[in-house]
């Protein structure tokens, strides 16, 4: 039986209260500290200076946000897409396996930072080159998460399935895709965070908008409440986007109880 929305909400609220009454805790301390002159507010402002910034300050929040988050969901788009096409080769095949995987790894071995100059060279100080610098961080979860979930199957039941008379079709829908959603997802709430990394580093290095712009510019005019408010969006964003990839697999996975 379904419970009603106030009781689920309830619920909700009790399951994270450790959580809310941790944040409330830190932030009251975090208040008093600063506020007191124990920690001078030119190195960490206090909760309540950083709020009025957000408000106060001419900064556009929403457009600086949505600039970041663009970048962040068509990396991490186009990162699941090549990561489950990829993952699908090497799962079927071991040769192309032994091929890709050293250059699959190779992209995740070298520093993003050190990647990005010659992305920049190549493809120009634009958004393709942001958005291809998260899409080199973000596939390689979903590559290894897929491909795992494809292989490590029961293998008594791909036997049932081929002793009724079932194709290799068959087996892969019955099968071996139900068996990857989890793995996969697992690899996607990873490549989640990946995207949002990569989207600001690519600010980091070039960029005129975003919130990884916000707080190199911040910094380097000493505008300390400024990056804060940036560095606190982004973190709300990406709690934001883990969870509703979480709530995704819970809604295409209902049957999975890791969830």
């Amino acid at each position: 039986m379904r419970l009603p929305a106030t009781s689920r909400y309830a619920t909700a609220i009790r399951e994270n209260l450790p959580v809310i009454g941790t944040l409330i805790i830190v932030v009251v301390l975090w208040q008093f500290l600063t506020q007191s002159g124990v920690i001078p507010q030119y190195l960490l402002p206090s909760p309540s200076s950083i709020v009025l910034t957000y408000f106060t300050s001419k900064v556009d929040w929403a457009g600086q946000t949505l600039v970041t988050l663009r970048e962040i969901l068509v990396g991490f788009a186009l990162g699941t897409i090549l990561g489950i096409a990829l993952a699908f080769l090497v799962a079927e095949s071991k040769i192309l396996s032994k091929i890709m995987m050293p250059y699959i790894v190779m992209t995740q071995v070298l520093p993003l930072v050190a990647i990005a100059p010659i992305i920049y060279i190549t493809f120009g100080f634009n958004d393709t080159s942001r958005i291809i610098l998260v899409i080199l961080i973000s596939f390689f979860p979903v590559v290894i998460g897929t491909e795992t979930g494809l292989i490590d199957v029961d293998k008594n039941l791909v036997y049932l399935l081929r002793t009724l008379g079932a194709g290799e079709f068959k087996v892969f829908y019955k099968i071996r895709l139900p068996n990857s959603l989890p793995h996969m997802f697992n690899g996607l709430r990873i490549s989640m965070t990946g995207a949002t990394i990569g989207a600001i580093v690519a600010e980091f290095v070039s960029s005129n908008a975003g919130l990884g712009y916000l707080i190199t510019t911040s910094l380097t005019t000493y505008e300390i409440r400024t990056s804060f408010v940036a560095v606190f969006i982004l973190a709300a964003l990406g709690l934001v986007l883990y969870g509703a990839v979480t709530i995704l697999s819970r809604l295409l996975m209902p049957w999975f109880k890791g969830n």
